[in-house]
């Protein structure tokens, strides 16, 4: 029994060993010149949306300037105001509002029309 188990062991290092021969051995595919691709410019848009904050069903949203691809709760480039649903009551940063929109941030379909009420868009 002793005698089968090193021939065995002996046989799979040498097995292993050939495997690693034969990887040697195989010819590399033919080299292709690839002519590098331009690099892709791609734009981030960013958005003026709520952030939802408060507890179920006393609402209360923060009014803040964030990548468009990031979540509704996402943490935000700049928190511009806040918007109280409830009391009907809001507090804008105009400037930085302002500053965003010329930029390219693009609001919100409720956030332009909160805009439009407090007369910081036309």
């Amino acid at each position: 029994a002793f005698a089968m188990s090193a021939t065995a062991s002996a046989s799979s290092l040498s097995f292993g060993r050939n495997l690693v021969d034969q990887r040697l051995k195989v010819a590399a595919p033919s080299a292709r010149v690839v002519a590098p691709r331009p690099a892709l410019q791609v734009e981030n848009m960013v958005k003026i949306r709520f952030t939802r904050l408060g507890r179920k069903r006393t609402s209360f949203y923060r009014i803040i300037a964030i990548d468009s691809r990031k979540r509704r709760d996402g943490l935000p480039l700049e928190y511009l105001g806040w918007y109280d649903p409830h009391a009907k009551q809001s507090n804008l940063d105009a400037p930085a509002i302002k500053a965003w929109l010329a930029k390219g941030a693009q609001p919100s379909d409720t956030v332009r029309n909160l805009l439009k009420k407090s007369l910081i868009m036309d």
